[in-house]
């Protein structure tokens, strides 16, 4: 069920709803979308929000996209000039980066710096859709709390479907943030890893050059899990891996792995 309003925790926005479309917090939304750290859109503040939500010309944050010029004298503070200045500044945020758009959202528990670490790992939008939450516990700073927040949000039919939307709307989004694109195609790139039992390397050391070869850490064994590295005195994990089907590898195959880019 649906709690109205907008829960605002230290660096993260956190909708009560994981859809959003969820009509008890369409005005909150449409505000955090608008606003100067996400889509960046002058002139659309509270007040304005307010106004166009009670003549129901935004109902909802895809509907700033399909407001017209012709709209907005009959309204009041919209003169001829104000409401070209909002036409160009709507039309001007349809070109914006991932990690803006990300954050735009409003995703649960998905601030500035969560929405910046997603398009460093992701280059498209379409990388999240229906995405596993280990691919992303995978990335180092990214808690459990977070990963399922954004598995459930980009498995939400919904939610997909609005996503769509506002691309067929002009919608058009770039990701400088991307680090596989200054780096070009990386050996370990989209793989999750589990570690059990004791390397030759410290662990901390396996985990951050896995990460930097594009690959993903995760610290439990599921079906999303591609390679499970498996090291002296291993734990139970190893006999999880066995019962999923997991392949399970030494620590020499992965430095293999490393070198070649494949095994």
């Amino acid at each position: 069920m649906c709690g109205a309003g907008v829960v605002r925790e230290e660096g993260e926005v956190a909708f009560r709803c994981v859809g959003i479309n969820c009509p008890a917090q369409v005005q909150e939304r449409i505000k955090h979308f608008a606003s100067r750290v996400a889509m960046d859109i002058e002139g659309l503040g509270e007040k304005n929000v307010e106004l166009l939500y009670s003549r129901e010309l935004i109902r909802h944050f895809v509907d700033i996209y399909r407001l017209k010029k012709e709209d907005l004298p009959e309204l009041p503070r919209f003169a001829e000039k104000s409401a070209q200045n909002l036409i160009d500044a709507i039309e001007r945020s349809k070109k914006t980066t991932l990690a803006r758009f990300l954050y735009a959202l409003g995703i649960l528990h998905v601030g500035e710096y969560a929405a910046r670490l997603l398009a460093r790992h992701f280059k498209n939008l379409e990388d999240l859709y229906n995405i596993s939450p280990e691919k992303i516990a995978g990335i180092k700073q990214m808690g459990e709390k977070i990963a399922r927040s954004v598995s459930d949000f980009f498995s939400d039919p919904g939610n997909l479907h609005t996503l769509e939307t506002l691309k067929s709307l002009g919608l058009e989004i770039t990701n400088p943030d991307f680090e596989g694109k200054k780096k070009g195609k990386l050996p370990l790139e989209s793989l999750v890893f589990v570690i059990t039992g004791t390397l030759p390397r410290p662990r901390k050391e396996v985990e951050d050059m896995i990460e930097d070869l594009g690959g993903h850490v995760s610290s439990a064994v599921s079906k999303s899990t591609d390679y499970l590295i498996v090291g002296e005195s291993p734990g139970s994990k190893l006999r999880k891996a066995r019962t999923l089907g997991v392949r399970t590898i030494s620590f020499e195959e992965l430095m293999g792995m490393a070198e070649s880019g494949y095994l």
